[in-house]
């Protein structure tokens, strides 16, 4: 959105002692966010009006001139190409110095006095593509001097001041002002800065209709859901031209390229007021009658842009007694646009319900100034004002048109009146300011709201362009008196607060904890999976697909039902990382849903209805080229040195897995907390790469209860420890786990035992196993001897051998 300063200067006198950057900052500070301010100036700096006093042929280039221009105060000698150049014209001329684009293309150069085929040549005589003015006055071909005669302009100016190129546009970032309707035109700016410097604004004012009732024009709103108000009215004997010189500026100063008389009246009172128009040629409006209904889906219309378009359904369209003539609020259609052989049309001034615009123009694709504003929810009184404004314009550049229908006005405006009661303790509490009660009254009226005070409370009346979606509640008014009062004028100091300890939360502070401790200490990598279950994995790890929630509106088929267990995911993950990797780590940390039980959400008013329980679980897969013993070991020691890191004594129990060629249930206190285990390489699809995968998944949440953060410091040993290993057979049904339970028992000087090695083969009989281990033996209190190990061994082979037949290798 630009702002035109030299446009809102018809309606109020800033100081003097602005400049344009300080607007742009207040603006910024109050209203809106400025991108940029600009100067229209600074681009035609060093260019003039010249007038060509002789022409002369190049004595060496057959398309060349020599010309001798007068610049008022010096002549020049210029070699110019230009096609329409003669004796007496007024020209632009780009001075040596100043800056243009040759032949309208390419980056800016800087003009130096040169020759040209040996004629020195002082400046350019340009082209307005040249000096980016191609839309002011264009040219049939780019060798077409611009010609300045008809402007009677006076020779030597600077061509900025001679046409009066001088204005500042403010480049306003849309986004500020998705909220604020009234300010999509220039006179709500206006309103804007009239508020903040505290200058009177003029009342926009419009002259009243003096119409002929000639043509019978008919309006019938079919969809009044959507259609809030429509203003038409017929004009006949126009004359379709190029708009006069200071309305194309206007247009070009905020971005609008002039098209005719008409399309630009239609588009300068879009600018200025906010409110989108369009003209039609009464000729195609079959029967001059206006219907505004709903299009059925799949129906196809070109709009003014020659495209065909399938239209959604409920898009708004105008129509009349035939066919559609516009899509509402945002195209018109190339069977009714305005033509050089238009004489007479039919103004359309309506009110559109923001969300069937928005909605239509996503559908379609299609965005324009018209749909932009219509988005916003604009005020259905603005209707009225802006046909009333155009038919004075059109009527000033058409002096033989007139206005040859009543005007149509059908208004079904939703929109009510708001009054707020507002406390005045309410707004010095929230803005953290007392401001005097004199001033915040001051600053609503500039705002145009109606004020009455009363027992320290202010009865408000909100005005019609901030009542459809911008101001509602006491605290919109807060807002209001505080960002025109100025947020600066808030005295900068600390907060007095309550220092506490806060509350530790022992699940956020679990969960950093052990993602950082997988990452770093065990070399997982984390992933980030979607909810959605793979329904493949679900199929091969035997799950119940019938027992995950089944999402309604699902993107697509494959994703369509929630997660029960992270394994689906995280095992089709690890398929697909083997494309790269042939060993590798993941895990996730993520939650799951389970629809048998019930969560902690309420979704009806009874309290029968809850959203599915939601724990999180931590998952991992390892995919590793080691064998399958050497990988379930790899395995069994991250579970143990994930115990020790939680300090949590957990058990392993064995559990059949219908997935698993081997696997565990994983216990505290009777309590399944979760399972691990190596996966059946049948279910795998391994691409030929001899991998072993192993799996684990805890319950997140139920194991949280058991987690310690209280660590103790222990210093370190002050007498040295002793190491031996030993190596026992014994049958293949004993584990490793019992075993080392048993160890521990013995002695207290015991502090660890770290299983090496397993074998069966040679020397080994049938059905038994040899397991190697190293047993760590330390006091606290004294250094042990050798006697005092060697009867510790004793003391352990004997207990197992007694529990387990195990005999010393």
């Amino acid at each position: 959105m630009y702002l035109s300063l030299n446009w809102v200067k018809n309606w109020l006198k800033l100081p003097k002692d602005l400049d344009s950057k300080t607007i742009g900052l207040d603006l910024t500070m109050a209203t809106v966010e400025v991108e940029e301010v600009i100067d229209q100036a600074q681009s035609l700096l060093g260019v003039v009006v010249g007038r060509v006093e002789e022409i002369t042929k190049h004595p060496d280039a057959d398309r060349l001139q020599v010309c001798q221009v007068n610049l008022g105060d010096i002549k020049e000698q210029i070699v110019c190409g230009g096609t329409n150049l003669t004796k007496g014209m007024l020209v632009a001329v780009a001075k040596v110095g100043s800056k243009v684009k040759w032949h309208g293309e390419g980056e800016l150069v800087e003009l130096q006095k040169t020759k040209i085929r040996g004629v020195e040549s002082s400046g350019m005589i340009v082209a307005s593509s040249e000096i980016g003015l191609e839309k002011l006055f264009p040219a049939d071909s780019e060798k077409e001097i611009m010609d300045l005669s008809d402007l009677k302009l006076k020779v030597g100016q600077p061509l900025a001041q001679a046409l009066r190129l001088d204005d500042v546009i403010i480049d306003i970032d849309n986004k500020s002002i998705n909220h604020r309707p009234d300010l999509w035109g220039q006179y709500g700016l206006a309103r804007e800065l009239a508020a903040i410097y505290k200058v009177k604004l003029d009342q926009y004012k419009v002259s009243d209709l003096k119409t002929k009732n000639e043509l019978k024009l008919k309006v019938e709103v079919l969809d009044k859901e959507n259609c809030f108000r429509y203003l038409g009215l017929a004009i006949k004997n126009i004359k379709v031209a190029q708009s006069p010189l200071e309305l194309r500026k206007k247009l070009e100063a905020v971005g609008i390229r002039p098209i005719n008389n008409i399309v630009d009246v239609t588009n300068y009172v879009m600018y200025e007021l906010g409110q989108p128009m369009h003209a039609f040629d009464a000729r195609q409006i079959d029967g001059a009658k206006i219907v505004v209904k709903k299009a059925k889906k799949g129906e196809v219309f070109v709009t003014l842009d020659g495209e065909k378009r399938k239209l959604p359904e409920d898009a708004l369209m105008i129509c009349d007694s035939k066919k559609y003539v516009a899509l509402a609020g945002i195209m018109g259609g190339q069977n009714s646009e305005i033509s050089d052989e238009t004489v007479d049309i039919i103004l359309e001034s309506a009110n559109f319900r923001a969300g069937n615009i928005r909605r239509t123009s996503m559908a379609l694709g299609l965005r324009t100034e018209s749909s932009a504003r219509f988005e916003k929810s604009l005020d259905p009184v603005l209707a009225e004002s802006a046909i009333k404004k155009a038919v004075e314009m059109i009527l000033n550049l058409c002096p033989e048109a007139y206005v040859a229908s009543d005007l149509v006005d059908i208004n079904n405006n939703p929109f009510k009146k708001i009054y707020l009661e507002v406390p005045e303790e309410l707004i010095n509490r929230r803005f953290g300011v007392v401001i005097p009660t004199k001033e915040i009254k001051d600053i609503l009226k500039r705002l145009q709201f109606e004020v009455a005070y009363k027992s320290k409370k202010f009865s408000i009346t909100v005005p019609s362009f901030r009542a459809t979606k911008d101001i509602s509640i006491p605290e919109d008014i807060v807002e209001e008196v505080a960002r025109v009062y100025g947020y600066d004028n808030i005295e900068a100091k600390l907060p007095t607060v309550n220092v506490r300890e806060p509350i530790m939360n022992v699940a956020h502070r679990s969960e950093r904890d052990i993602i950082y401790w997988l990452a770093w200490a065990q070399a997982y990598n984390q992933v980030y999976t979607y909810p959605f279950t793979d329904q493949r994995w679900v199929k091969n790890l035997g799950f119940d697909l019938s027992q995950h929630v089944k999402v309604k509106n699902s993107i697509s088929p494959e994703l369509s039902y929630l997660n029960v267990s992270l394994l689906p995911n995280l095992l089709s993950k690890a398929e697909d990382n083997l494309r790269w990797y042939e060993e590798f780590r993941i895990f996730e940390l993520e939650r799951v849903f389970d629809k048998n039980q019930k969560g902690s959400y309420q979704v009806d008013n009874l309290g029968k209805k809850f959203l599915p329980k939601q724990d999180k679980y931590l998952a991992g897969v390892e995919v590793s080229k080691k064998n399958s013993e050497e990988l379930f070991l790899s395995l069994k020691g991250l579970l143990e040195a994930m115990m020790e890191h939680w300090q949590i004594d957990w058990e392993l129990e064995k559990k059949d897995l219908p997935y698993a060629s081997v696997s565990f249930a994983i216990k505290n206190q009777d309590i399944e907390l979760g399972h691990f285990g190596l996966l059946d390489m049948n279910l795998f699809d391994s691409r030929d790469i001899k991998v072993n995968v192993a799996f684990w998944q805890i319950n997140f949440a139920s194991l949280v209860k058991y987690i310690s953060h209280n660590r103790r410091y222990q210093a370190l040993a002050k007498f040295p420890s002793i190491k031996r290993d030993m190596a026992i057979i014994v049958a293949n049904s004993v584990s490793w786990g019992e075993l080392e339970s048993e160890v521990y028992k013995i002695s207290p000087l015991i502090r660890s035992i770290e299983l090496f090695d397993v074998y069966q083969g040679a020397n080994i009989a049938h059905g038994k196993k040899s397991l190697a281990y190293h047993l760590e033996f330390r006091s606290d209190d004294r250094t042990l001897m050798t006697e005092d190990i060697d009867q510790l061994l004793k003391e352990i082979l004997a207990n197992l051998k007694k529990k387990f037949a195990a005999d010393l290798r």
